[in-house]
């Protein structure tokens, strides 16, 4: 059996049970679908997979195009990244997002050219209006969780790495994720190694002591944060900007002192540290990070970059001298690939999602779907890291060591 080194599991669920849009081919099909979703459920109405880039016009929505879908309820729609999302007026309204906002830590909102809020949230600002939507959504039933994860055994996914929210959900509408968890732990039909997504060190501590009590497949395995967003929202921290937007060079989302902070809390829980770090910027900087936690002692198998996506050569090198984990999702290439080099510019492209690298310089290598960004079966991953479609050849791995990358860990 396979196991998901990176996977949502409430995130899921929704997307099983919810609105899909991620082969939506134009913004009136988006509207189409989102009307016909608010016919057949009360309150807000959440969408998720949202692909702008195969959509005709090449844009994402904005709040004027949603409202046309449904004007009097809010909605919000998550890019299929899950770092972007949009927004009607409804829910803007709802969260008081107007004129006068002010861009949270980490995040932004877009605006038109009369200064007003268009709708388009980039990461952190996702929450301000999720958090006010959240409480109006009715989440999966139990049932339907099972359901969604009882279909991975049909992919031949034993176990995963699930990563859970301890306070505002990743996904709006699925309630409390880490209390859905230990409440379906005695009937989960698969093992999960829980990362944890915390604030401060006692709800870390909060939530691994829940897990620990909790009887049925469930293990604490960590923490988890985020140092910047992704490729497709122009929100990966990179050092040079965006082939397409040379405006930006991306969000930063790491903050080195909270994170030593949360780190050293983590591991005297005996969990690992897991950092979302998808530019070379953000990847540098969690680097750094992790040089002083092995400095000052820790175990560098418990300190994984997750998604490691846009690497040096140095940080390359860095990775497998400090002997840190790279957790990879090779589906990101199946659907990436026609659009990932107006973002980058041909020079990055050669050095983005370099697998046979990172295992030639003896970097542990493991591997996930991120789902719900990408389906879970193990099967698209494997694929992907093998035949590359689009992408540098020179980094492509043989079947044997992309299926590896899936392997359980030992402790299961």
């Amino acid at each position: 059996m396979y196991h998901d080194h990176h996977f949502h599991p409430l995130g899921y669920a929704a997307l099983v049970t919810g609105l899909e849009l991620m082969d939506a081919p134009d913004l009136d099909t988006v509207a189409r679908r989102v009307g016909e979703f608010a016919s057949r459920v009360e309150g807000p109405v959440i969408g998720q997979r949202l692909n702008d880039e195969r959509l005709a016009e090449r844009r994402l929505p904005t709040r004027e195009d949603l409202d046309n879908a449904v004007g009097e309820r809010p909605v919000l729609i998550y890019r299929y990244c899950g770092h972007i999302a949009v927004a009607n007026s409804a829910a803007l309204s709802l969260a008081g997002v107007d004129r006068d906002s002010t861009d949270p830590e980490g995040g932004s909102f877009d605006r038109d050219l009369a200064g007003l809020p268009n709708g388009v949230l980039r990461e952190t600002a996702i929450q301000t209006v999720s958090s006010a939507i959240a409480p109006l959504v009715t989440g999966p039933p139990d049932s339907a969780i099972l359901r969604a994860l009882s279909d991975l055994t049909r992919m031949g996914i034993g176990s995963v790495t699930g990563i859970v929210s301890a306070g505002e959900p990743l996904w709006c509408g699925v309630r409390d994720e880490l209390d859905a968890l230990c409440r379906l732990a005695p009937a989960l039909p698969i093992d999960v190694d829980v990362l944890v997504i915390a604030s401060d060190t006692h709800q870390l501590a909060e939530a691994a002591e829940k897990i620990r009590n909790t009887q049925g497949r469930i293990q604490f395995l960590g923490w988890k944060d985020f140092a910047d967003g992704s490729f497709g929202g122009h929100t990966a921290a990179m050092h040079e900007p965006f082939a397409d937007r040379p405006d930006t060079s991306g969000t930063d989302r790491l903050d080195a002192e909270h994170v030593m902070t949360m780190a050293r809390a983590s591991m005297m829980l005996g969990g690992s540290v897991a950092i979302h770090a998808i530019g070379d910027r953000a990847n540098d900087r969690v680097l750094d990070v992790f040089e002083e936690l092995v400095e000052m002692g820790a175990d560098p198998e418990r300190l994984r970059v997750e998604h490691a996506s846009l690497l040096t050569d140095a940080a390359i090198e860095r990775m497998a001298r400090l002997g840190v984990t790279a957790s990879v999702q090779p589906a990101f290439l199946a659907s990436e690939g026609d659009w990932l080099e107006k973002r980058l510019g041909e020079e990055r492209m050669n050095r983005v999602y370099p697998f046979r690298s990172l295992l030639e310089a003896g970097v542990k290598v493991i591997g996930g779907s991120d789902s719900p960004v990408e389906l879970p079966d193990p099967a698209i991953g494997i694929a992907a890291a093998v035949d590359r479609p689009g992408f540098n050849q020179s980094e492509t791995l043989t079947p044997d060591q992309a299926e590896a990358l899936f392997a359980p860990p030992a402790r299961f």
